[in-house]
């Protein structure tokens, strides 16, 4: 804050969250609301622009002036990215009413009204700011002035309230004549005109674009010889459905992806040579000749096999949001299978532990609950589960918009560069080291529950005894592109089922998971990975350093956690209203969360689909008197 007597502390996780430039904040203790104009900023080091840049690309690409600079061209401009160390804010809105007689000072008074030390020289009463602002969907936000009374000047203006459910009923009247001198009203300063105001605390004057990237470095020098793009989505698609073998020496994901292969033609050659030779042994040669060539399995070879098992619309966002979660899940889960020395930066991979090191004799002797787990996470859909240590986050803010939170009906709004004259987007991030629980999903039991629900016909449901096929079934009928922006709406059915059966059971989760480990309510986030499917659930470290709150929860209090979600799921303060609500059973008081710890700021969820609705949605999950 620039008053050194108004200053606020702050976690850097919460500043990105709520009070990145151009927001608007209420300052509690002071009675007043600002508008963050500036930052004080660091720039980060050792951060992938172009990683950046993939990442935000899909979300981007919703909004209705993405055709314009810099968002047409994200992956090829210049990325600055900083990490903030003060915000600055300003007095908004500057307009300002007497709470007792409704006389109004204009945003000129100001220097007026700090000599009169906020009392209304009408009255005496106490000056408050005018709550209500003109919002535009090219984002910007504009103070509502009022009119002088072309009799009587500006002292007798005064507030004239009406129905704040029709904001066209108040406006600005002489106190002395009658006379209506302004509605709230106005032009914005793009030139159109906002003919109703909105409420100053509104959703609609605000809505953060930012972006959580699980900031796993590829290993090696070879990293910069991937092929970013359908190719790397392939080799990753290949490896997630287990046709390809990470388990040899010198074949890792970036290995595969950064070797050209064998070219086409040299394997056809090859081919017409061996035309004698039974069919599955002239391609056995050919594989062994191409890996001896190559130093293993190639680039081409992965890609081309790959295309004969998964089929996919030509989307290059599909195939940047796939890749995304698939290294994610992949590394995180597996951890890095090549040579341990090429790690550079340690603490940037994740070490996990599967859920078998505590369903292991020896330790269910010490922890006897232990042996409950399995069954505890059959209950609840989870076929396996992972808790990870050095779990690096990158936390981003890269735009806002205002006025509607569609996308598709409202401008991205980007940030000033701090330094000034320079000439590239601006991006707003820190990183933290942290840990995770990642829980698979049982892929059958989320396509019976799709079949049972009339979402899915049996006749396309692939075969539930073959694990790739079910893999394969996400990856082409599940679109993450839909989930990439939380103000758009999701259009695809299955999507959409898919991701509020995920999101609610996140919740459920994240709900009651504090509770558990020691940790704060708002310092458990999620990570929704609807192709795998998976959930991730991370902790937020304010301090920068890993709490151990997961591991604890994973390791004795996994049993504890599952009974109460169950609860949490089974039961809000407010039902049946909550259980009824036509747009889905969740609340404050049941399945919602601090808005910046979830993805899709609480939309999208829904209690019923997971502990059932007679007529309308089938149960989840099972067993729920279990818990109660």
């Amino acid at each position: 804050m620039q008053d050194n007597d108004a200053d606020m502390e702050r976690g850097v996780a919460q500043v990105l969250s709520s009070f990145t430039p151009g927001a608007v904040f209420s300052y509690g203790q002071a009675g007043f609301s600002m508008m963050v104009d500036n930052w004080k900023v660091q720039p980060m080091e050792n951060v992938d622009g172009n990683r950046v840049a993939n990442h935000i690309a899909g979300s981007v690409r919703e909004f209705r002036n993405s055709d314009a600079q810099p968002w047409n061209n994200i992956e090829h401009e210049p990325i600055d990215i900083y990490r903030p160390n003060e915000v600055q804010g300003e007095f908004f809105p500057q307009t300002m009413v007497c709470n007792s007689c409704d006389n109004v000072f204009a945003p000129k008074d100001l220097k007026h009204l700090a000599a009169s030390e906020g009392e209304c020289d009408n009255c005496g009463g106490e000056l408050q700011q005018l709550q209500f602002v003109l919002v535009h969907e090219c984002g910007h936000v504009n103070d509502i002035e009022p009119k002088p009374c072309s009799q009587h000047g500006w002292d007798p203006i005064k507030l004239k309230r009406g129905d704040p459910e029709q904001m066209q009923t108040f406006g600005f009247v002489c106190r002395s004549c009658g006379t209506e001198t302004k509605s709230l009203v106005g032009a914005c300063e793009c030139g159109e005109f906002i003919n109703q105001a909105s409420p100053l605390q509104s959703g609609s004057v605000y809505y953060p674009q930012r972006e959580t990237i699980v900031d796993i470095p590829p290993v090696g020098g070879s990293e910069l010889n991937i092929q970013y793009g359908e190719s790397w989505a392939r080799i990753l698609m290949h490896a997630h459905i287990g046709e390809l073998d990470l388990s040899q020496d010198g074949v890792t994901l970036e290995a595969v992806a950064s070797r050209e292969g064998v070219p086409e033609e040299q394997l056809d050659d090859i081919r017409d040579q061996l035309e004698e030779v039974p069919p599955e042994t002239a391609e056995t040669i050919i594989q062994t000749l191409s890996d001896a060539a190559s130093g293993g399995p190639g680039r081409r070879e992965i890609v081309e096999l790959n295309e004969q098992h998964v089929s996919l619309s030509d989307n290059p966002d599909r195939y940047t949001q796939i890749s995304h979660e698939l290294f994610t899940f992949l590394r995180a889960t597996r951890g890095y299978q090549g040579a341990q020395a090429d790690l550079d930066d340690v603490d940037r991979h994740p070490s996990p532990r599967p859920l078998s090191d505590f369903t292991q004799t020896d330790f269910v002797n010490r922890y006897h609950q232990a042996a409950l787990y399995e069954e505890l996470l059959d209950d609840i859909a989870i076929e396996d589960a992972w808790v990870v240590d050095n779990f690096p986050l990158l936390s981003l803010i890269y735009g806002y918009s205002r006025g509607r939170p569609d996308a598709r009906k409202a401008d991205l709004r980007g940030f000033e560069n701090p330094q000034a004259g320079r000439d590239a987007v601006t991006v707003y991030g820190d990183r933290s080291p942290s840990e995770a629980i990642i829980l698979q999903f049982d892929r059958s039991a989320i396509i019976d529950w799709l079949i049972e629900a009339g979402e899915l016909a049996g006749m396309d449901a692939p075969d539930q005894d073959d694990e790739k096929k079910l893999k394969i079934w996400f990856l082409e009928n599940i679109d993450p592109t839909e989930t990439q922006n939380p103000f758009t709406p999701i259009e695809d059915a299955l999507t959409e089922q898919v991701y509020e059966l995920l999101h609610s059971s996140s919740h459920a989760l994240m709900g009651t998971a504090s509770e558990q480990c020691g940790l704060d309510s708002d310092s458990i986030s999620e990570l929704i990975l609807p192709t795998v499917p998976a959930i991730i659930l991370y902790a937020e470290s304010m301090e920068h350093f890993s709490l151990g709150g997961m591991f604890t929860l994973f390791k004795t209090r996994l049993h504890n956690w599952v009974d109460r979600a169950k609860e949490h799921a089974n039961s809000c303060i407010y039902d049946p209203a909550c259980r009824t609500e036509e747009s889905g059973a969740a609340c404050h008081a049941c399945l919602h969360t601090s808005e910046f710890t979830c993805e899709m700021f609480n939309k999208t969820l829904n209690r019923n689909v997971l502990i059932g609705d007679p007529g309308r949605n089938p149960a989840f999950w099972e067993n729920l008197d279990d818990g109660i």
